[in-house]
């Protein structure tokens, strides 16, 4: 895995240029989580709030980096403690490809590994508990920007994400928008 990382992370390193005319972007976002397959048996449709930044490389090309956390709730009521909270964390980074790098709106595709964290907090008999276990997995997805201000643009974006855990993947589609504000 530490080489895969390695090869991508060269790749993305190697086509860069000076691309003088170009700030770092930072944002934040909310939108859906979808879990699928075992992982959508067990938990319903839940809100995920996150962060990203991204940087250009290229006229085309971009790095990115992203925080989201996903508030989760079971489909059916389970015997819980009544403060007991899931919630999953997601870090990941990778490249993104521009389709139509204009001032009027993008149209462009993403790819990238990242780090999830599954994780459980409750109280039981006056205990403080949280349990969380991390995974690597990989995801990939499509995205609008369309500039609101110099300084400020809109994104939604639809990622599908799998995560390598024990046993089988753990598949999730997520759904967000939120706004961009260039450092420029």
């Amino acid at each position: 895995m530490k080489k895969l990382l390695f090869i991508f992370l060269l790749a993305l390193l190697l086509p860069v240029q000076s691309y003088s005319q170009q700030y770092a972007t930072i944002g934040v976002y909310g939108g859906l989580m979808v879990p699928m397959g075992n992982f959508g048996d067990v938990f319903k449709t839940s809100p995920t709030i996150g962060a990203e930044g991204y940087y250009p490389l290229a006229a085309s090309i971009d790095i990115y980096a992203d925080v989201g956390y996903t508030f989760l709730s079971f489909k059916n009521s389970l015997p819980t403690y009544s403060d007991e909270n899931y919630y999953y964390l997601e870090s990941s980074a990778g490249a993104r490809y521009t389709f139509t790098p204009s001032t009027k709106g993008k149209i462009f595709i993403e790819a990238g590994l990242g780090a999830y964290t599954f994780g459980v907090k409750y109280t039981y008999n006056g205990i403080a508990y949280n349990s969380s276990t991390t995974d690597f997995g990989i995801n990939g997805g499509v995205g609008g920007i369309l500039p609101i201000s110099p300084k400020f643009e809109f994104m939604a974006k639809a990622k599908l994400h799998n995560i390598f855990t024990s046993g089988s993947s753990t598949t999730y589609f997520a759904l967000t928008a939120g706004f961009n504000y260039n450092l420029r």
